[in-house]
């Protein structure tokens, strides 16, 4: 093969050979260009826009955060964990059956309950009074949409 190329090469007038030679190089340039700097340069364009979005959503969420800090949980301070329990299962018609006391957390076991019914009032716990659910152990009830909570645990 290459001595086929050399004596194609040979075989050529001075001038083509300054031709094909000078084809070469634009084809070199041409591929340097198109399948190394331009896919470069395009991938920098994108992470720059990524980079400019992240920043945007950033400086949004900033301006959020006085907003979002003061949306918190309202805490009640005056009553102890058991007794912020204790209320609010009897306002939501939940029956604790076992409340066991663990330095600050506090483990459940729950009769059985509506599952809806659980999530509100899990909801009320943490956005009204502050509580907050460290592990939720659940089984299915024989009744469809009722739900077994075997240990829950808050702190």
């Amino acid at each position: 093969m290459k001595q086929q190329l050399l004596s194609w090469w040979a075989s050529l007038q001075q001038r083509e050979q300054r031709l094909v030679g000078s084809a070469a190089v634009v084809v070199v340039v041409g591929m340097f260009y198109w399948l190394l700097w331009q896919p470069l340069h395009q991938a920098g364009d994108a992470q720059q826009q990524k980079l400019q979005a992240a920043q945007r959503q950033l400086s949004q969420l900033q301006q959020l955060l006085p907003q979002l800090s003061a949306a918190g949980p309202a805490v009640s301070r005056n009553e102890s964990l058991p007794q912020i329990i204790s209320n609010s299962a009897r306002s939501n018609a939940i029956s604790v059956s076992r409340m066991q006391p663990s330095n600050d957390q506090l483990t459940l076991v729950l009769d059985d309950v509506s599952f809806e019914r659980l999530l509100g009032w899990l909801h009320a716990l943490q956005y009204q009074h502050g509580v907050k659910l460290v592990s939720l152990d659940i089984a299915t009830a024989e009744k469809p949409g009722i739900v077994r909570v075997r240990r829950m645990v808050v702190e």
